[in-house]
């Protein structure tokens, strides 16, 4: 599925180093394996030109392992905001 809405050069710029596709996806995996129930709701979207910011909010119960988390049958929540920049309809 990421082929789809992913550019094959896709760049996630995270808060410590910047991730390609593939890494990128390995993330996204480990938090839905330590976050089974994960449950993603946007809560608002601002789209300029070529760029999507999203305002979105995280829900789950850590039962799995993934990213270096252990199970703890704990329930998190957090929010957070992403920025797209969408060129020839591919996420970039």
């Amino acid at each position: 599925m990421a082929a789809e809405i992913y550019a094959k050069d896709y760049v996630s710029h995270q808060t410590t180093k910047d991730l390609g596709l593939d890494e990128s996806e390995a993330v996204d995996h480990g938090w839905r394996a330590a976050f089974p129930d994960l449950e993603l709701t946007i809560e608002k979207e601002i789209a300029e030109g070529d760029f999507v910011t999203v305002l979105w909010r995280g829900r789950g119960t850590n039962t799995g392992s993934g990213n270096g988390l252990t199970a703890t049958g704990k329930k998190a929540e957090g929010r957070g905001i992403s920025i797209f920049r969408v060129v020839d309809e591919k996420i970039k």
